[in-house]
């Protein structure tokens, strides 16, 4: 059976024209409904951003705050530090002198008897009685011993005994020999004995005062302690 089409050509183009035209209108709608989305996307990724840098700001005064409060913290190490360091150095200094007391000791002959025993700086001065000459000597040769204590030991106002005598360590028996009688009751006389470590009391010395404040020097334990 044979198909005749008598319809004009016009009518299918309109067809095709409409066809186009739906196409290109649904691409046109999804093209819009994509770029709303996009932007509506973009809002948000703004918004969220936004929100970011806010709080890394926040986040970042924060931490200037604490690093301006660990600044100031730091600021006040050195003076700290300072009385820190002295109160170590007066520690270890009060002990110096009961362990000089301690070592003496063990070099002291049992018949003399100390009244004095005064270090100051480098030196140690020592008055003492003895009731004879043999047991004044007999302390002297046990002071010659304390090599580990003393550089040198001079000893004088003994009776009969020359003040040029002085007796250095390590020089042997003392020069001269005693041209009178000692008293009955034994006599005083004083002993100077150079320390190989020397005493000297710490002293406080400020941060920015311009160095170590000179130590100070005494006969007991102790020191000046820093201001508040």
């Amino acid at each position: 059976m044979l198909k005749i089409n008598l319809l004009p050509k016009y009518i299918y183009e309109r067809r095709k024209i409409y066809k186009l035209a739906s196409i290109f209108g649904v691409l046109f709608i999804a093209i819009v409904f994509g770029m709303f989305a996009w932007w509506f996307m973009l809002g948000n990724k703004e918004i969220i951003l936004t929100g970011q840098v806010d709080e890394m700001e926040l986040k970042t005064s924060i931490l200037n705050d604490l690093q301006k409060q660990v600044d100031g913290e730091k600021a006040k190490l050195p003076p700290v530090e300072s009385k820190v360091k002295f109160i170590e150095d007066l520690m270890a200094y009060n002990l110096k002198v009961p362990q000089l007391y301690e070592e003496l000791a063990k070099y002291t002959y049992a018949r003399i008897l100390y009244k004095s025993v005064t270090p100051a700086g480098n030196q140690l001065t020592i008055q003492a009685h003895a009731g004879s000459l043999a047991d004044c000597g007999r302390y002297l040769m046990n002071m010659y011993r304390a090599t580990h204590i003393f550089n040198s030991v001079t000893i004088n106002a003994v009776p009969g005994w020359s003040d040029s005598a002085g007796a250095a360590q390590g020089a042997g028996q003392p020069a001269g020999q005693p041209a009178a009688a000692e008293p009955s009751s034994g006599f005083d006389f004083t002993v100077t004995c150079a320390l190989v470590n020397p005493i000297s009391a710490p002293a406080y010395a400020p941060p920015g005062a311009g160095g170590e404040g000179a130590p100070g020097e005494g006969g007991a334990p102790g020191a000046s302690s820093p201001g508040p």
